[in-house]
């Protein structure tokens, strides 16, 4: 076959993943490997039953998410692999056991590489701090005015 008919399909994720390049972003995470990976798909990953916190605690059961700024991704049959950096103010983001959106949930910041679970969440962080901490508590929520 030659290579101009070797025409790979363009799937949603796809899509949605170009749009948010070089945006902070946070995903929901299957897998992870910590740090800037440079393969597409990393040699040792990790689970939430296998990371503890700083604190101590285990994360074992609890739904995973990164937060970190989208470099790239690499789409295999099924599987997402997304490359994060650094968010840009680490400083005032969210990590560790935190209550998302009415459950429990760990955070964690990049730079990792990260392979979604399914199905896939992957949603652009709201650039406001304020409107950050309410995203944590509800999903797009408008600005609060001070009357």
């Amino acid at each position: 076959m030659s290579p101009e008919m070797q025409h790979r399909r363009t799937w949603e994720i796809d899509e949605v993943l170009e749009k948010l390049r070089d945006e902070n972003v946070r995903v929901a995470a299957e897998s992870f490997s910590p740090g800037r990976g440079n393969a597409a798909t990393p040699q040792h990953v990790f689970t939430a039953r296998d990371l503890i916190l700083p604190d101590g605690s285990a994360a074992a059961g609890l739904p995973l998410f990164f937060e970190g700024r989208l470099q790239g991704f690499v789409r295999e049959i099924g599987v997402v692999w997304v490359h994060l950096d650094s968010l840009a103010a680490a400083e005032s983001s969210a990590q560790g056991i935190f209550c998302f959106r009415g459950q429990t949930a760990v955070m964690l910041r990049g730079p990792a590489v990260v392979r979604l679970a399914h199905p896939f969440h992957v949603e652009k962080l709201p650039a406001d701090e304020i409107n950050y901490w309410e995203d944590l508590r509800c999903a797009r929520v408008q600005f609060k005015l001070a009357l």
